[in-house]
C-alpha cells in the first residue's frame, strides 16, 4: 500500500515532471512527505507566496513550452492562485494547480483553512479553468493527474486546476499504474484551407498579423515558410513578438494599433487581405481596437470563440497554429510570387510614412528616461537575444509598455503579460524561466509598484543562487494610473504613488549584487555589471525620469490630439 501523496508524486513522474513549484501547508504536508522521499526525481523549488509559485509556473511553462506544476496547500493557500491562473487562462497558459483542502471526514465542522460551503474551493476556480476537480478516492490520482495534463496542453492552452483532501492524501490506497493521456491537435478543415490559399494567391498586398498563439504551437518556423512564398509582411501583437525574428526582413514590426510601430500599422490598413493567426486581436494587441483592418480578414484562432470577436471576419478558420500553416504551406508552396513583394511593399510604407523616431513627451536630457532604459537593455543583450539565449519577462504597467519597443530575434524569450496584465507578474516569471532554462540570460523588468507585490521572490533566487537581473524602472509612481489621472480624470492625481525605497538595502539583506543607476552615462555599463556581472541574482535599481511618458502611450496620445 501506499499513501495518496505518493500516488500523487509517482503520477507526475510517469507524466514526466521534473519540477513543481510549491508551498507547503498542514493539508498537503502528505504530497510533501513523498517530495522528499523522491527528492532524486522530482526538483522542487520552495517559494514565498502563493500568487508568486502560480507566476513562477507561468514562466516556467513560457520558456520551457511544457506544463507548470505547483502545489499549494487548502484555503487562503488555494485562493492565492486566483490571479495566476486566471492569467494562464487569457494568455493560454498550461498549468497544473494542485491544492489541498480539508479532510472529507470532517467537512463542516469548521477546520481551519475551511470555507463554509463545503464546495466553495473548488467553485472558485470553475469558471476561469479548464477543468476543475476534486479527488475522491486515491485510487483515482492516476487517472486524474493523466487527463489533467492532456486538457492543460490540447486545445488552447490553459490552467486545470485539482484539489485533494488531506485524508485523500494522507491514507493508505493502491498504486493502479499510470496511462499517459496525449493530447489531439485541432486540425483545419481543409476545405477552408483551399479557400484561404486561394485568397492570398490572390492578393496583391497581403498582410499576415499573428499573436501568441504562434509561439505555443511551436509554429515560427512553419509561419516564416508561408510568409517568404507569399511575399506577405510579418506584423505581430505584443504577445507574438519573437514569433519572427526582428531582423527578418519579412518583419513589418509591433501592429498594435496607437501602441504599435506607424510602418506596421500601415501595412495592416493597406492590405487587401490580412491574415490573422493565433490571436484574438485584444485591446493592447491592437491599441484599443485602433488597428485599422480594411482588407479581407482570414482569423486563423483555436478557440471559435475568439473568432470574429473585435474585428469582423470574413473566412474563419478553427485550428491549431502549427498544422494550419503547414497545411496552407503545402498548398502554396511553389506557386507564391516570394519574399522579394513583401520586402519592396516594407520598403515602399517605410519611405511613405518618413523617420518615425519618436521621444517620449516629457523626455528629459538630464535624466534616465522609460526609452533609454529599453534601448540600452537591447545593446546589453543584443547578442544573447539574437541567438536565443535570453528571456526578458515584463510587468504591467508603464514598464510594460515601454518594453513594447524591445527587439526580439526568438519565440519564448520575451514574455509580457498583455492579456491579463497581472501587476507582480516580472520577479516570478523570471525565476520560473531561469529554472526552466538555467544556461539562459535572464532578466525581469518591473516597476517600483509591482516590486512591492512579489519583490520578496528574489529571495528564492537568492537561496538558489540564480543568476537573474531584476531591473526596476524605478519612477517612484504607479505610472500608468498617474497618467489616467492626469488625462482623463482631471487632473486629480490620488493614491498612485510608491514609498519610496533603497533597493540596495533590500539586495544587501538578501547577500546579493544591487546597482543603483542614476546617470545615463552610466546606464549600460550598470546593467552590464549587474547582468553578466554577478554569480547569482542581482537588482538594478534604475531612477527614471517620472514625467516622461513611454514611447507607445506618448505615439496613442498624439494620434488621439490629431483626430481632435
Amino acid at each position: 500500500m501506499v499513501t495518496g501523496g505518493e500516488v500523487l508524486v509517482r503520477s507526475l513522474i510517469e507524466e514526466g515532471v521534473d519540477t513543481v513549484f510549491g508551498l507547503p501547508g498542514t493539508h498537503v504536508l502528505g504530497i510533501y512527505a513523498a517530495l522528499h522521499d523522491y527528492a532524486d526525481r522530482v526538483r522542487h523549488v520552495l517559494g514565498r507566496f502563493e500568487p508568486s509559485m502560480g507566476f513562477m509556473a507561468d514562466g516556467y511553462s513560457r520558456a520551457s513550452g511544457r506544463v507548470g506544476v505547483l502545489i499549494v496547500t487548502a484555503g487562503p493557500g488555494a485562493t492565492g492562485l486566483v490571479t495566476p491562473l486566471s492569467q494562464a487562462s487569457v494568455e493560454g497558459v498550461p498549468i497544473v494547480a494542485f491544492a489541498g483542502l480539508t479532510p472529507i471526514k470532517t467537512a463542516g465542522r469548521g477546520y481551519y483553512h475551511e470555507f463554509r460551503d463545503a464546495n466553495a474551493q473548488l467553485s472558485i476556480f470553475k469558471p476561469f479553468t479548464k477543468w476543475a476537480v476534486r479527488v475522491e478516492d486515491g485510487r483515482d490520482i492516476p487517472r486524474i493527474v493523466s487527463r489533467a495534463f492532456r486538457i492543460a496542453r490540447e486545445g488552447r492552452p490553459g490552467p486545470v486546476y485539482v484539489e485533494l483532501p488531506r485524508d485523500i492524501i494522507d491514507s493508505d490506497t493502491e498504486w493502479v499504474g499510470y496511462t499517459r493521456e496525449e493530447p489531439t491537435r485541432v486540425k483545419p478543415d481543409p476545405a477552408v484551407v483551399d479557400a484561404v490559399a486561394r485568397d492570398l494567391l490572390n492578393a496583391e498586398r497581403p498582410v499576415i498579423y499573428v499573436g501568441g498563439g504562434v509561439i505555443s504551437a511551436e509554429a515560427s518556423n512553419a509561419l516564416i515558410r508561408v510568409a517568404e512564398e507569399l511575399g506577405a509582411p510579418v506584423v505581430t501583437s505584443v504577445m507574438g513578438k519573437g514569433a519572427i525574428p526582428f531582423d527578418h526582413p519579412l518583419h513589418g514590426g509591433l501592429a498594435a494599433g496607437y501602441f504599435g510601430d506607424t510602418v506596421a500599422v500601415k501595412l495592416v490598413e493597406m492590405a487587401d487581405v490580412v491574415l490573422g493567426v493565433g490571436t484574438r486581436f485584444s485591446e493592447l494587441g491592437t491599441g484599443m481596437w485602433s488597428l485599422p483592418i480594411k482588407g479581407r480578414l482570414i482569423h486563423v484562432n483555436i478557440d471559435p470563440n475568439d473568432i470574429g470577436r473585435n474585428y469582423r471576419t470574413d473566412l474563419a478558420v478553427v485550428s491549431d497554429a502549427l498544422e494550419f500553416l503547414n497545411a496552407l504551406y503545402e498548398r502554396i508552396r511553389g506557386r507564391g510570387p516570394g519574399r522579394d513583394r513583401g520586402i519592396k511593399l516594407i520598403e515602399k510604407v517605410k519611405a511613405e510614412v518618413g523617420n518615425q523616431e519618436l521621444k517620449e513627451l516629457g523626455y528629459d536630457e538630464s535624466r534616465i528616461n522609460p526609452s533609454d532604459l529599453v534601448k540600452a537593455l537591447a545593446r546589453v543583450i543584443d547578442r544573447d537575444m539574437r541567438e536565443g539565449r535570453a528571456v526578458v519577462t515584463c510587468d504591467a504597467g508603464g514598464n510594460q509598455v515601454a518594453m513594447f519597443e524591445l527587439p526580439v530575434y526568438k519565440p519564448r524569450t520575451y514574455f509580457n503579460p498583455a492579456g491579463f496584465t497581472s501587476l507582480g507578474f516580472a520577479v516570478p516569471a523570471a525565476i520560473g524561466a531561469k529554472i526552466a532554462r538555467p544556461e539562459a540570460t535572464v532578466v525581469a523588468t518591473t516597476g517600483d509598484a509591482a516590486f512591492f507585490m512579489t519583490g520578496m521572490e528574489i529571495a528564492t533566487a537568492a537561496e538558489l543562487k540564480l543568476r537573474v537581473a531584476f531591473v526596476v524602472f524605478n519612477d517612484r509612481a504607479q505610472g500608468v494610473l498617474k497618467l489616467q489621472q492626469k488625462f482623463l480624470y482631471g487632473g486629480k492625481v490620488y493614491a498612485s504613488h510608491t514609498y519610496p525605497m533603497d533597493f540596495c538595502k533590500f539586495a544587501e539583506s538578501l547577500g546579493i549584487n544591487c546597482v543603483r543607476i542614476d546617470d545615463r552615462r552610466e546606464l549600460e555599463t550598470g546593467l552590464e555589471k549587474c547582468i553578466y556581472g554577478s554569480n547569482g541574482p542581482c537588482i538594478a535599481d534604475v531612477v527614471i525620469n517620472p514625467d516622461a511618458v513611454p514611447v507607445p502611450i506618448t505615439r496613442q496620445l498624439m494620434a488621439i490630439f490629431r483626430k481632435r
